[in-house]
């Protein structure tokens, strides 16, 4: 477990923070809600290996803090924990500390005009998805490392009268780790994204132009740099049918070898057929060509499927996106596939520290007893190699008087460019949370996921995850909690399989 002092993990947090300006202060409406939190575990197999099994006491100590503010046209939230690990049965005495922190802001510094979005965070993750720990009880200093991001995006909109609309937007962001294990490099990333959309002035005959360009400078490796620029003129027949005509430039430069990749100049031309406000077809041929469905048969369900067959530009060949949203007054549910070029550093980027939001979108009112899970067991290995991802996910969740029931099922493909190392990633888990007595639920949480990974170093591992956990609101700011959880791995590694059975005890004062 890697160590970081409470100092510099409020002056990382500080710092981003101070990055919305002097005046962010004052336009806001702020709620500041300090916490304690302590916990005692008991593990038969603290280290999750095969032999040499050890037993283990923990104790937590976890003061933290969350900060919101809101007003109509500025948003700050902030959640930060400083965890406190002390092993009762080490030889060693001293303290594992590890911070995490989640961030987000935005602020308008010129009304309507000009704009900064900024986010941050630190979070403990699994350098190898071979050695998976769902949190820092479980981790150590070879198998996990302390990862911080930082992002900041000014942006400003401009309104040329009726004639034009633009958006000139930058971007700088870094990831980097504190382990000598992780494969990561120092990484620091600078963006600029324009774009332009006609005006009123325009009626039949719309057009509109973008440009986007990024550089990742890796410490330890290649320069990755994604840039595309695209533009499009459009010709409306009436009101249900129109045509346009796209043309595009892409250029694109990382280390591969596959041919998922080719720049150069694309080239669309199509219609749209959209005969009410629930239904649409557009279609578009050349180079570069697709077919898209947007469809709303009634308020509560969208979807919206895309096809594309790439000759120019990232994911080559024939790609599949699609997203679907139904929900009703007790379930919400969500399907969706998506198909695209990443890098390791832009997961950890878009990742949620803290769960603070629940499946229908409700603020938690104690994230600390919602977070399950520390660290995110789904992400790959940490390393700075581009790779192709191919996603689907189907969430659904239920809630009644009494009870919450969430589900959840995914299958993610990876291929990476440089090793051709092919992984398969597949998942399902579930949970029930019942108010089953006054000021009193039972959480009931299951989980398996399958890691296979073809290449050089093959590997397949399952992993399980159950736990039962007891919690009670001893008063409006006292919490308790005790849970009992089993993990267990088998693995075409003998020596990475494994079983742990926890029992904690947890008690959170909110101040």
């Amino acid at each position: 477990m890697n160590s970081l002092s409470i100092k510099q993990g409020i002056l990382y947090s500080v710092g981003a923070s101070l990055l919305i300006g002097p005046g962010f202060v004052f336009a806001l409406d702020w709620t500041v809600q300090p916490s304690i939190d302590v916990e005692q575990t008991f593990s038969d197999n603290v280290n999750l290996t095969a032999q040499n099994r050890q037993k283990a006491s923990i104790t937590q100590v976890n003061p933290g803090i969350s900060v919101r503010a809101n007003s109509t046209i500025n948003t700050f939230d902030l959640n930060y924990r400083m965890q406190n690990l002390f092993n009762n049965t080490a030889t060693e005495s001293d303290a594992d500390i590890n911070n995490q922190l989640q961030m987000d802001s935005s602020y308008q510094f010129v009304a309507d005009k000009l704009y900064i979005e900024t986010s941050s965070s630190i979070s403990q993750q699994n350098t190898s998805n071979r050695r998976i720990a769902s949190d820092n009880i479980s981790s150590n200093d070879n198998s996990s490392a302390t990862v911080y991001t930082l992002q900041t995006s000014p942006y400003w909109k401009a309104h040329f009268n009726s004639f034009a609309d633009a958006e000139f937007r930058a971007t700088y962001d870094f990831v980097g780790t504190k382990s000598s294990e992780s494969l990561l490099s120092k990484t620091h990333s600078v963006s600029e994204n324009i774009s332009l959309t006609s005006g009123s002035d325009f009626k039949r005959i719309s057009w509109s132009a973008s440009v986007n360009n990024s550089h990742r400078f890796n410490s330890e490796s290649e320069t990755i740099r994604f840039q595309d620029s695209q533009g499009e003129l459009r010709y409306a027949i009436g009101q249900e049918f129109n045509v346009f005509a796209q043309v595009g430039h892409s250029s694109n430069s990382f280390n591969s070898n596959s041919d998922s990749n080719k720049n150069g100049v694309s080239y669309t031309f199509g219609g749209q057929w959209k005969p009410s406000q629930r239904f649409s077809l557009e279609a578009g041929y050349g180079n570069n060509y697709f077919v898209t469905v947007d469809l709303m048969p009634f308020n509560r369900l969208h979807w919206i499927t895309t096809y594309t067959n790439n000759d120019i530009g990232l994911n080559r060949g024939g790609t599949w996106n699609t997203d679907l949203n139904y929900t009703t007054r007790r379930t919400t549910w969500t399907l969706s596939y998506t198909e695209d070029t990443l890098t390791t550093q832009q997961l950890l980027l878009e990742q949620d520290i803290f769960n603070v939001t629940d499946a229908f979108g409700d603020v938690e009112t104690n994230i600390l007893l919602e977070q399950s899970q520390q660290n995110n067991i789904r992400l790959p290995s940490l390393t700075d190699e581009v790779f192709i991802s191919k996603t689907i996910e189907i969430q659904g969740a239920f809630r009644s008087g009494k009870s919450e029931l969430s589900a959840n099922m995914y299958h993610t493909f990876r291929l990476f460019e440089v090793s051709g190392n092919k992984e398969a990633l597949m998942g399902l888990s579930g949970s029930w949370n019942w108010k089953f007595y006054d000021r009193m639920n039972s959480i009931v949480q299951s989980g398996w996921q399958k890691t296979e990974s073809k290449g050089a170093n093959a590997f397949v591992d399952n992993r399980v995850d159950a736990s039962v956990a007891i919690t009670r609101n001893i008063s409006s700011r006292l919490t308790g909690k005790i849970e009992y959880r089993f993990i267990k791995q088998v693995s075409s590694d003998i020596l990475n399989n494994y079983d742990e059975n926890r029992i904690s005890a947890n008690l959170t004062l909110k101040f």
